[in-house]
């Protein structure tokens, strides 16, 4: 039997409207339609309907179903699992979700990092990159999907450090613009971040993903950056 589960924190992502001859009948297509767990939706009854007298005055049950945040934990765990699997035990890893206020952070730890990241970070970067369309296709509202190995964007942030340094040295002396390679988007704030603690620099992004780049230059207009 179906109970209402406690909404209490529950991150609404997924909401659905449906109707039946009761309301394990309401439940059943959604439950059944998006593979969901008994944990992992709460409901409520908007209208109790009716039985009707010899079929007569029938009025369906109608109900809003809530899938909660712990549905999406799992639904895009196990789609990462699916697509390392490609790999075909040459690596071996361990995968924990978290959810927070806008989306999910993934953590993957292994032993063959380098694998999961790729050159330049490009593997990593696709795979986060079809993890966020995944999850995406499953929510009502825009979620963000990060995917961290190993301490892989700690050490980035320390290249990027070095990056930033010889670009802002670069438009300090030249006064001309400095057009970074295309980066990932965590890449792009971080180039920002570093740029702010210099008021007479701007930083901002061009061109479309994945070939995205940051552009560094002397400030003597307005440019928004993202």
């Amino acid at each position: 039997m179906f109970k209402a589960a406690d909404s209490g924190g529950v991150v609404i992502v997924k909401l659905f409207y449906s109707e039946g001859k009761n309301v394990e009948d309401a439940l059943d297509s959604v439950l059944k339609g998006y593979d969901v767990n008994d944990d992992e939706y709460s409901y409520e009854i908007l209208e109790k309907g009716f039985k009707g007298i010899f079929g007569i005055g029938f009025r369906p049950v109608k109900l809003k179903v809530t899938l909660k945040k712990n549905y999406f934990e799992r639904k895009v765990k196990e789609f990462i699992e699916h697509i390392l699997s490609y790999y075909n035990g040459e690596i071996s890893y361990e995968i924990s979700v978290k959810a927070n206020h806008h989306g999910f952070v993934i953590i993957i730890n292994s032993e063959n990092v380098g694998r999961l990241i790729g050159k330049h970070g490009k593997a990593l970067g696709a795979l986060q990159h079809i993890a966020n369309l995944y999850i995406n296709r499953l929510s009502d509202k825009k979620l963000n999907v990060i995917i961290e190995v190993g301490d892989y964007k700690k050490k980035r942030r320390e290249q990027l450090k070095d990056i930033v340094h010889e670009a802002v040295n670069n438009v300090l002396k030249t006064k001309k613009k400095v057009i970074l390679d295309p980066m990932f988007a965590f890449e792009r704030r971080i180039i920002h971040e570093l740029i702010k603690p210099y008021p007479k620099l701007r930083s901002y992004s061009i061109g479309l993903e994945p070939y995205r780049r940051v552009v560094i230059e002397y400030r003597n207009g307005n440019t928004s950056e993202n």
